[in-house]
């Protein structure tokens, strides 16, 4: 185990990755883009964060949620010309918000891995049921949210998140990037 994690930061330390981490409210996505984020030395961008530093905390209307997209995808275009890896947090529920990162991939030459982080209904309602510092959703929104989720077409891992199976998904999500054509 320890040679694989090895083998995948000495390959990350190499190269620039742009790593997109979506999923539902209360999915756990959050949590598992942050630790991700720093156990790669990359840099972090949050959804929810980046709505906050530009006033619209909220506001979610879709030109507000636009902004929101495009705000992401310009600073990580900046980052990414720079010879930084990015590590994204938002839902992504939308064809279209992912487009704007997709684009940011093919133009640049960079790869692209796309996280999918999912978790069991009761633990969902469980950490929506608690106030959470950086998101105002709730289990509403959460309904809301997958009604709406639109079906990914590019390659993707799907992670299960649980209350304590971190290192688990951070260690799948590692041989992923070693392997990114064994899908599963």
């Amino acid at each position: 185990m320890l040679a694989e994690s090895t083998k995948f930061i000495n390959r990350f330390e190499k190269e620039i990755m742009l790593i997109m981490v979506m999923g539902l409210p209360g999915s756990g996505k959050s949590f598992f883009a942050k630790s991700f984020a720093e156990k790669l030395g990359a840099e972090y961008f949050s959804s929810d964060l980046l709505r906050t530093k530009m006033g619209l905390r909220g506001k979610y209307l879709p030109e507000n949620k636009n902004q929101v997209y495009m705000e992401m995808a310009k600073r990580t275009k900046e980052l990414i010309e720079k010879n930084k890896s990015v590590v994204l947090d938002a839902t992504f529920f939308q064809k279209k918000f992912r487009e704007f990162i997709y684009s940011i991939a093919e133009t640049s030459g960079v790869p692209l891995f796309i996280f999918l982080v999912q978790a069991d209904e009761n633990i969902i309602k469980q950490r929506l049921s608690a106030p959470r510092k950086d998101s105002e959703a709730d289990h509403s929104v959460y309904l809301k949210i997958k009604e709406q989720f639109e079906p990914l077409e590019r390659p993707f891992l799907t992670l299960n998140s649980t209350n304590d199976n971190l290192s688990e998904i951070l260690l799948k999500a590692s041989q992923y990037i070693n392997r990114p054509n064994e899908q599963q």
